[in-house]
Parts: structure tokens; sequence; C-alpha cells
């Protein structure tokens, strides 16, 4: 199913890998976890860049009791492999002070870092704080936009922080157009939250938005407590959600048919009532398939 735009892609990504003299990255991989970012936020080390030293080799011991050396491949590094996803997306982030704000694909390549937005411990960690009603976000929003008629995805491994907060947004899929909408679809976690009479915590629910019917949750799964695999697709005017290679839930979205739509990955504070409080996402990987 490759495009045009994805062998432009693909090229576009050789050339910049190809001028610091690394190999390709593969935006599946998962680097070696070398400590837990959740513990301090404020840590010195967060703009060290999260990558493990290279493991050069180990020993095995053979039957007959001898020692020989097992080559061991060195982990791949973290920011290189978020090359390929960078390179088509923006990062988008509320300062606190100023309001969004938008780091273009050029400048993201360059690996920037804020207090919303670093690599840490393995990861490339999603940071906030909310103070009160303002809602506030750190994202990667995927370009370009494309259609539900065609098969389009997100795959991402992530770790989910729990959070004084009542809910967060940490994956969506979203709509272009020239005046604000509401999100089609939102991957939340909620700390507590009741579904048709039954009432979930600590849970990971899908916030789906029809126009011609309004909201519709569905709960998903409990909160993982390490690393998640989880992939947004949609194809023929169906959204499929899977983690851990459990197919969740599949929706029909023949209404969104004449949308722009596009991915976002990362951390939306997105509770509708004032609240305080840190919630933090990891990911260790992201990669897209766009269609078109």
């Amino acid at each position: 199913m490759c495009s045009i735009y994805k062998t432009l892609v693909f090229i576009f990504t050789l050339n910049v890998i190809g001028c610091g003299g690394s190999d390709t990255p593969s935006a599946v991989a998962s680097p070696e976890k070398t400590g837990n970012y959740y513990e301090d936020a404020s840590d010195s080390s967060k703009g060290a860049g999260g990558d493990s030293a290279p493991e050069t080799g180990s020993s095995q011991v053979t039957q007959d009791n001898t020692e020989t050396e097992v080559a061991v491949e060195p982990p791949k590094n973290l920011k290189e492999s978020f090359v390929p996803s960078f390179s088509t997306s923006v990062h988008q982030y509320e300062d606190g002070k100023v309001g969004k704000k938008t780091i273009y694909t050029d400048e993201l390549l360059t690996f920037p870092e804020t207090d919303f937005f670093y690599f840490k411990d393995g990861y490339l960690v999603y940071d906030l704080t909310r103070e009160g009603k303002s809602k506030k976000r750190s994202e990667l929003r995927q370009y370009p936009e494309w259609s539900v008629a065609n098969e389009n995805s997100m795959k991402g491994t992530l770790r989910l922080g729990g959070s004084p907060l009542n809910e967060y947004t940490w994956m969506q899929l979203h709509r272009k157009e020239y005046y604000s909408v509401k999100p089609p679809l939102r991957l939340t976690w909620a700390k507590s939250q009741s579904i048709g009479g039954k009432v979930y915590n600590d849970y990971l629910i899908a916030v789906f938005y029809h126009e011609e019917s309004g909201y519709k949750k569905v709960p998903l799964m409990p909160r993982p407590e390490g690393d998640m695999v989880a992939e947004l697709r949609a194809y023929n005017h169906q959204v499929f959600i899977t983690i851990n290679d459990n197919l969740l839930h599949v929706e029909n979205v023949a209404g969104w048919s004449g949308y722009n739509c596009y991915f976002k990955a990362g951390l939306y504070l997105s509770g509708s009532a004032a609240a305080e409080g840190q919630a933090k996402v990891g990911m260790s990987s992201l990669m897209f398939d766009i269609e078109g």
C-alpha cells in the first residue's frame, strides 16, 4: 500500500539520518529502559536524551564449561527512532502563559526539549500540570490529512501514568476545518467514570463524537501498569482500536466520510471541570502508516 507520499518521506528520512552518519532507524524499536521517569520529572538528567550506553558483548558458558563471547546488538538511539514520525508531524503545546505554540517539522527534527516534551529514561515524555479550568496539551500532530475510506494507522508503544486529575487524552483521531470542531475520537485515561450505570476506575476509555448523535463513551480496559502497544486504524469507514494485539472496539464512522482527518499522540489535559494536578505519558516508539 505504499504511496508516492510515503516513498518521499522514506527518502527524506534517509537523507536526515545520512547527515549524521547513522544507520536508518526503526520507529518500532523499543530501547532498553534505564530508569523510571515518573519518580521526578525535574531531575537534571531529563535533557540527556535517555539513550543507553551500547552493550558490546556478553559471556556465555558452553556445555564443556568454556566461556565464549556472544555478540549483543546495541540498542537503537531513541531520538533517531522518532525521525520517521517527526518527519510527518509538528509538535503543539501550551506554555501556560502565551497559549498554544507549534514546533514545526524542521525544528522538531533537531529534537528540541521543553518542560512539557523531553527525552528521559528510554522514553519521549509528555509532562503537564493543570491549574484550574485552563486545558493544556503537549502533542504530536500528524500530517497530511486523510480519509476514513482509505487505510491509515498510528501505532505506538506507551506508558500511561496515573494522575490526581480525573481525565487526560493520550491519542486522538481529529479533523481539520477552518473553524473549531470537536475531536471525532479521543483515547483517554479516566480516574473514575460512570458509563451505562457502571463505574470504571483507572480505566482506558474511547470517546467518540458523531455530529448526528453526540458523544459515545466506550470502556476499553484497565490501565496497564507497564508499557502497552496501542494502534488506532481507520479503514473502509470503520475505526479499529487495538491494544497489546487485542482488538477492543470497532466503530462505524460512515458519517465521517467528508472529514479531512489526522492523528495526534501525546498528552492533552481534557477534562471539562477545573482541576489541579500533574499527568505524564511516556512513548518509546511511534509510527504512522498513511495511505491518504
